[in-house]
């Protein structure tokens, strides 16, 4: 198979983009389809796994990793690695113990946890060498004793030398041309004016570019510049020492250090694979026990996605052999690479851009796809197709996937459709899973007459003249060659005449065979027509139940937060009355007017509610009503559908209109010529603020401590309700910041609970 033929080529070097070093895309490089099931099984298997992490997990660190082949290799012949090859070494330890952490964190991906398995631990060889290296790739003091010392001996060495050439320029000075000292050929110099070269003890190593000046090591130099020399000598016979000490290390470890870069470049494979798979939406194909093919919403992978068109292929029993047919420029061609192409792939172990994926073992895959003349061999392009052809029917097997593209084209039209016949009919007996593509209308009818030959076709907009490239099954197409070259202005007098032609020449059954294929077309197009309504209609439906249960789940949301508003009210309305009725039972009998006002309080709250209103009532503004579960009455002071606003006795509580009902306002009493000392009226035995918002709330608290303060209360109950807690943290706060609260805490058994806070006045503990 030509990898070229069918662009895989193209797919691997796509692939190589996601590799992370170089022998991750020479294995990307060396990828060719293998016929092998088991080895096909397995690659698939490796490569579904390594997506599912990459998903999951993202990719397997590969930082620390190339290929340090040639290092290890000069290694293992005794060969002295510099400090660089090393340091690169050196890294792929961290890179394993890397890879075994990835392997601790993730699941679910046995057969590449397989491949990080195999890894070899080469740790300790990494921190021998990073001992004596550092990452700037210099060997260090601490590499051993001697080199520390030798470095000490040096740098003492270089001071002296400094100083020696400091005092030398200070006494010479006249004779120098610059105060700075130089360095030639590894000793220290001074720069002396060429006319005192003669004049001045020592050895010349050369002028100046300007001629001015003479690199001069003075004589009381020479000996140190030796002695340096010497400390240099010996400090690199140190380091080369050290060098090759760690490269007898490893040579050691030459084989652990060989399978792991191995492993990590099937590793940096099976990821890039990964990698590529994600960004193209693909899946890992299914190996099929029949001859079942099978690719849903198949898009060519170097198509641009945003224009690439999805079709889905199918291939099963009792068909054997598909048979495409259709315009010009409509896609036939890109519908027999892309099913060989995904065939490649798979067996290749890459997932393919497709939705769901089955395949045969094929043994084999041949194509005659595309121009194959030679000019070198004397090739026309009909005897290269010709030779392609005789090649393919000697091999094809019936395990063979064959691809043939223009089947019988380049030679006299009637000859060819022979041959192609004749080359479909011997390639069935074979049994092969054949892709043709062909424009033969005796093809086209041959292929009818077969049962086991499933005609296709690519769609041809004859509105806008333009190919959709939709594959349409079942149905056999045009070539739409007048059309096409109407559509590029070829004269109409000749497409006239060429269609003329055509119907003169045409037998019956080709004319019948036009009119079946264009019902056929006809009936499919309304059926995908009908189809689309279909599921527009279905889309709609969804939508509509969608929002018929946001309403229905709006009104339960709705009923649960009245329902859970109405039992607040409820329970602190209990509270109240079980406050009221305790307070009844320990009222002193020496003060009848206190235990009169309770008993009335008690049986307010103890009456039956009055019958509840019809539907029909209607609620204005400053009408006086009763709130029927509650037994309170007072006047509305703001109204929102439903939602009503009662102030009851200097409270403002929030009910709907279905829970109040209308009632007569009491008369006021006649004030009486009586003196009273404190409150006109008695002070209710709590404070209720439920239904209030918190700016509400408070000031009905300020006036009621004011009014308890007044009335000499040391006790007085706040009832806020439970609900979320708000209005509670509210009235706590301001409760805190009050002068004359001295404590506050929540209610007990028999006082409200949490839906009560009982506060204590200053100077009336």
């Amino acid at each position: 198979m030509d990898e070229h033929t069918l662009e895989l080529d193209q797919i691997k070097e796509e692939i190589k983009r996601y590799c992370a070093f170089s022998l991750g895309k020479a294995r990307i490089d060396a990828l060719t389809p293998c016929f092998q099931k088991l080895y096909v099984e397995t690659q698939l298997k490796r490569s579904n796994d390594a997506l599912s992490l990459l998903y999951r997990y993202g990719t397997i660190p590969f930082a620390g990793i190339s290929d340090i082949t040639p290092y290890v290799e000069a290694a293992g012949k005794d060969a002295t690695l510099g400090a660089y090859e090393l340091y690169e070494i050196a890294r792929q330890g961290h890179a394993v113990r890397a890879a075994f952490a990835y392997r601790k964190a993730a699941v679910d991906g046995e057969s590449v946890f397989e491949l990080i398995d195999a890894l070899i631990e080469v740790l300790p060889l990494s921190r021998q060498i990073e001992a004596c290296i550092n990452r700037n790739y210099e060997v260090m003091d601490q590499a051993s004793s001697e080199l520390a010392r030798l470095r000490r001996k040096l740098s003492s060495m270089q001071g002296e030398i400094a100083a020696t050439a400091q005092r030398y320029i200070a006494k010479h000075a006249a004779s120098l041309t610059d105060t700075i000292t130089a360095i030639r050929g590894d000793r220290i110099c001074v720069l002396a004016k060429v006319s005192e070269k003669n004049h001045l003890s020592g050895l010349v190593h050369g002028e100046s570019a300007s001629h001015q000046s003479v690199y001069l090591e003075p004589q009381c130099l020479l000996e140190l510049n030796n002695r340096l020399s010497e400390i240099r000598q010996q400090e690199q016979e140190e380091v080369n020492r050290i060098l090759y000490a760690l490269s007898q290390q490893v040579k050691t470890n030459r084989d652990a250090l060989l399978a792991n870069l191995d492993t990590f470049a099937h590793l940096d494979e099976l990821f890039a694979k990964a990698w590529w798979a994600k960004e193209h939406d693909g899946v890992i194909a299914a190996l099929s026990e029949t001859a079942h093919l099978y690719f849903k919403n198949a898009r060519h992978p170097l198509i641009d996605q945003k224009k690439v068109v999805a079709n889905t292929y199918e291939i099963k029993a009792p068909h054997h052999a598909l048979l495409i047919t259709g315009s010009n420029t409509g896609g036939k061609t890109v519908t027999l690479k892309t099913i060989g192409l995904f065939v490649a792939m798979s067996y290749c172990g890459i997932a393919v851009p497709c939705d769901e994926a089955i395949i045969p073992m094929f043994d084999a895959i041949y194509a005659d796809i595309g121009d194959h003349q030679s000019i070198a061999e004397s090739l026309s392009t009909f005897s290269a197709h010709i030779k392609r052809l005789a090649q393919i029917c000697e091999d094809a097997t019936a395990h063979s996937l064959v691809l043939l593209d223009e089947l019988g084209s380049g030679t006299d039209p009637k000859e060819g459709e022979a041959l192609a016949v004749a080359i479909l009919e011997h390639l069935r007996k074979r049994n092969a899973m054949i892709v043709a593509t062909t424009h033969y209308s005796n093809v086209k009818v041959y292929g009818k007459n077969c049962n086991d030959i499933l005609l296709a076709s690519v769609a041809f907009d004859m509105d806008t003249m333009q190919p959709t490239y939709r594959y349409m099954e079942g149905v056999s197409g045009t070539s739409n060659a007048f059309a096409i070259a109407g559509r590029y202005a070829l004269n109409e007098a000749i497409i006239k005449r060429a269609q003329y032609f055509k119907d003169a020449h045409r037998s019956k059954e080709e004319m019948l065979l036009e009119t079946i294929e264009q019902q056929q077309l006809d009936l499919l197009l309304e059926k995908e027509k009908l189809m689309k309504q279909e599921q527009a209609l279905l889309h709609k439906q969804e939508e509509l139940e969608a929002w018929k249960q946001q309403l229905e789940a709006r009104g339960k949301a709705q009923e649960a937060r009245e329902q859970r508003a109405f039992d607040d009210l409820l329970e602190d309305a209990k509270a109240q009355m079980d406050a009221i009725i305790e307070q009844a039972k320990q009222a002193d009998e020496s003060k009848p007017h206190r235990y009169h006002e309770l008993k009335r309080q008690l049986a307010q709250m103890e009456s039956a509610p009055d019958e509840a209103h019809h539907d029909d009532v209607s609620f204005a503004l400053g009408d006086y009503v009763k709130l029927v579960e509650l037994g309170y009455h007072g006047e509305i002071i703001s109204m929102q559908k439903d939602r009503v606003c009662v102030l009851c006795n200097g409270m403002k509580l929030n009910t709907t209109t279905a829970k109040i009902t209308h009632m007569q306002k009491p008369k006021s009493a006649k004030a009486k010529n009586v003196h009273t000392k404190g409150l006109s009226k008695p002070l209710p035995l709590a404070c209720n603020v439920i239904g209030c918002y918190v700016d509400e709330a408070l000031p009905i608290i300020d006036k009621y401590l004011d009014n308890a303060i007044l009335a000499h209360r040391n006790q007085v109950r706040i009832i806020h309700g439970s609900g979320t807690g708000a209005l509670r943290k509210g009235v706590h706060a301001y409760l805190k910041r009050h002068p004359k609260v001295s404590e506050f805490r929540l209610g007990q058994e028999g006082e409200g609970g949490l839906g009560a806070t009982i506060v204590t006045l200053k100077g009336k503990k």
